[in-house]
């Protein structure tokens, strides 16, 4: 039977004044479906699993590196007599500059890659240096910290789209640019109470002239991208777990259970309910 989610909050798992938190892990349970309201930068050290990200199957073995944000929802579990250790690095927007947030959140990716030996060796290399640093907190640890975590994340940003014959985004004009901050915080927080306000200010536009560039930049309004950000969370939510439709209504970012139901008919053909039972 489907499993209701859990929401795992910054303050269960990052301490106060940090702005991440280090863990080394062994699964050999079943972790039920969640979400979190942070970053999550797995790798996998050794042992074979399973990764259910938003309803969808990811094969986990020695050298898997992932990242999670807080609009993804998961559940990870090893298989029988080969539990997974795993580093499991949880964080928050701070530890993320925005040149660093463009570079990774710059178009929509799953970040899920398998490294080989030699890679393998790197990364793990650069999370025990994370790890011991945080333990040790000798001089400039904060330094050492966030550069091994910087190239964890440009390094996992090279091998996805290597692997995926994706090109690398290249340098785009001012309007093009700050329309992606805005598009990158809109992703990562369209679950919220979200106004056209706030994310003008991530593009530093004022919120008339950021309604007309983005309208022109997409072709849909503000409005229309963003509930189709929070129908498609639903529609995810719907498929992968027997939480109510009320609560995933609340829980992808809308206010009342009437305007969900007609929006979500309006973009699947058939109401939450009978999408579900289909």
């Amino acid at each position: 039977m489907k499993k209701q989610p859990v929401r795992l909050t910054n303050e269960q798992f990052i301490q106060p004044a940090s702005s991440f938190q280090i863990y080394f892990q062994n699964i050999n349970t079943h972790h039920e479906l969640h979400w979190h309201e942070f970053y999550e930068l797995c790798f996998v050290v050794r042992g074979r699993g399973m990764n259910i990200v938003n309803g969808t199957e990811h094969e986990l073995r020695k050298g898997s590196l992932f990242l999670l944000t807080p609009a993804d929802f998961h559940e990870i579990y090893s298989y029988p007599n080969e539990p997974m250790e795993l580093y499991n690095l949880v964080f928050d927007e701070e530890l993320l500059d925005q040149e660093l947030r463009e570079f990774m959140f710059g178009q929509v990716a799953e970040y899920m890659v398998d490294l080989n030996e030699t890679h393998h060796e790197i990364i793990e290399s650069e999370f025990q240096l994370i790890r011991d640093e945080v333990q040790m907190k000798k001089s400039g640890h904060s330094i050492l910290i966030k550069g091994a975590f910087e190239r964890i994340l440009l390094y996992l940003f090279r091998t996805y789209h290597e692997r995926n014959d994706q090109p690398e985004l290249q340098a785009m004009p001012s309007q093009s640019s700050t329309l992606q901050r805005a598009l990158v915080y809109m992703h990562h927080h369209f679950r919220e109470e979200l106004r056209l306000e706030d994310a003008a200010k991530q593009a530093g536009l004022a919120p008339n002239y950021f309604s007309l560039v983005f309208h022109k930049m997409t072709g849909i309004s503000f409005q229309i991208y963003l509930q189709g950000l929070r129908l498609q969370f639903a529609k995810s939510l719907l498929q992968a777990s027997d939480i109510p439709i009320t609560e995933i209504c609340f829980a992808s970012g809308f206010n009342t259970l009437t305007h969900f139901e007609r929006a979500f008919k309006q973009k699947y053909g058939s109401s939450p309910r009978t999408f579900r039972s289909n």
